[in-house]
């Protein structure tokens, strides 16, 4: 009886572990396309968020394409791919502005609906946000 307990907590345990794994070159950003994508996200994003009357204002001055670039590197970097942010620090970029929550959750809906439009599962949606999420705290009241 010990030894068929044994048996099968092993059968269990193996059964976890290989099911569990992924190929070591299987992430959220190969996943999703790459940098071309999160281009694609951001470039839609953003034409969206510039011309908002609620937060477009933010950006005033700052070109689209230099934003663009900065949003998929980062985004890259979370999300697992080879890209490096070299933007600014979140904190020194978003000081004096004041951003509110609600300015912060407009932008983020924009992000998601264009992951949405260009035909991302909610699943990598999701995966997306969570890896920027802790970035709110560095741009919101600030």
């Amino acid at each position: 009886m010990k030894y068929l307990t044994l048996l099968l907590i092993g059968i269990t345990l193996s059964a976890c572990t290989s099911t569990a794994q992924l190929p070591a070159n299987n992430n959220l950003y190969e996943e999703i396309g790459g940098q071309q994508t999160l281009s694609k996200v951001f470039g839609l994003a953003l034409t969206r968020i510039y011309n908002d009357p609620i937060i477009g204002h933010h950006f005033t001055g700052v070109p689209k394409s230099h934003l663009r670039k900065h949003l998929t590197a980062q985004t890259c970097e979370l999300i697992g791919g080879p890209c490096v942010y070299q933007g600014k620090d979140m904190v020194d970029v978003h000081t004096d502005h004041n951003i509110t929550d609600k300015e912060f959750f407009i932008l983020v809906e924009y992000v998601q609906g264009a992951m949405r439009d260009i035909g991302l599962t909610v699943e990598q949606e999701n995966q997306i946000l969570q890896k920027l999420a802790p970035l709110k705290g560095q741009i919101v009241y600030r």
